[in-house]
């Protein structure tokens, strides 16, 4: 009875030693060394190579990121391992893990992490104004507003931004631009960006259509807008003063005579056309109600806007 139990221990050792040295031989742990890049994009799909030693050639491995799965891990020998990163979030660095298939498998983390970055282009969210808006209200025609402005989806850095704002005239406006383009600066931060015409140059205006064309613009990480972003706007033209013009604060601000004149000929609602102001004196200085010096208007002052083919007017 003894003499069979002494075999059976005998046995059972036996199969334990056997077992414990073929599978410490077997299915070694993976011993990475270095990952290359350590970094890539939020978007995944960055090739990576693991080296180091005693990885899986028969079973495989596998690699995660973060806890996510690597795709297509390929062991290329025993000291290199290749796999592809899964999607991660902008500016988080993960912990990568490697596993040999074979049993025992032992989880075994790198001492690198991989960094996720940013690769997302910008767009364009909003702008002010809108596309296709129509001003018809408005309360100064040769000044309506004299900035836009840009939304985008991101940061964006302030040297990289262009704003350009093309002129044209519209359908029912009595006069051309006197240039193509406005004249104006760039200014802003974060995600928000203005354009200001210069002060030197003349604001948006009745009677015209603006086209913006958004360009360059780069967020933090480099990342540029795929494409020009275009808008425009119109301004519509107003209804032509039928008799009489009131003299503005407007329009002799800072000036007078001669150039207050030209100011008021020049706006929409009258001619459209600074050069006609002398029309505006030969058609005043024979009024009988009211003596009228070229020299010296004032705000109130009535102003009697003449038209029609005696004037020269089709």
């Amino acid at each position: 009875m003894n003499r069979h139990k002494k075999i059976a221990m005998y046995t059972i050792f036996a199969f334990i030693c056997v077992g414990m040295v073929g599978c410490g031989g077997c299915n070694p742990e993976p011993e990475p060394t270095n990952m290359s890049p350590t970094e890539g994009s939020e978007l995944g799909g960055t090739p990576v190579t693991i080296e180091g030693d005693k990885f899986d050639m028969k079973n495989g491995v596998t690699v995660t990121f973060g806890g996510q799965q690597g795709e297509n891990p390929v062991v290329i020998s025993e000291t290199e391992v290749t796999v592809v990163t899964p999607p991660g979030n902008v500016g988080e660095s993960v912990e990568v893990v490697i596993t040999n298939k074979g049993k025992p498998d032992v989880p075994v983390p790198l001492t690198q992490q991989f960094t996720y970055t940013d690769a997302t282009l910008p767009t364009v969210v909003s702008t002010d104004p809108a596309e296709a808006t129509v001003f018809s209200e408005y309360e100064d025609s040769l000044n309506v507003r004299n900035s836009l402005s840009v939304t985008f989806s991101e940061a964006i850095d302030p040297d990289s931004v262009m704003i350009e704002v093309a002129v044209a005239k519209t359908e029912d406006s009595l006069s051309e631009p006197a240039k193509a383009t406005l004249a104006g600066t760039v200014s802003g931060s974060g995600d928000t960006f203005t354009f200001t015409t210069a002060e030197d140059e003349m604001s948006m205006r009745a009677g015209r259509m603006y086209t913006v064309t958004v360009s360059g613009a780069k967020d933090m990480a480099g990342n540029a807008l795929a494409n020009a972003h275009s808008f425009s706007f119109t301004i519509t033209s107003p209804e032509l003063v039928d008799k009489y013009y009131f003299v503005t604060e407007e329009d002799i601000q800072e000036v007078n005579g001669e150039e207050a004149l030209k100011n008021i000929a020049s706006r929409p609602e009258v001619y459209d056309n600074a050069e006609l102001w002398k029309r505006i004196v030969e058609a005043n200085q024979y009024q009988e109600d009211y003596i009228f010096d070229r020299t010296k208007l004032s705000a109130g002052q009535r102003l009697f806007i003449a038209r029609g083919p005696a004037w020269g007017d089709k």
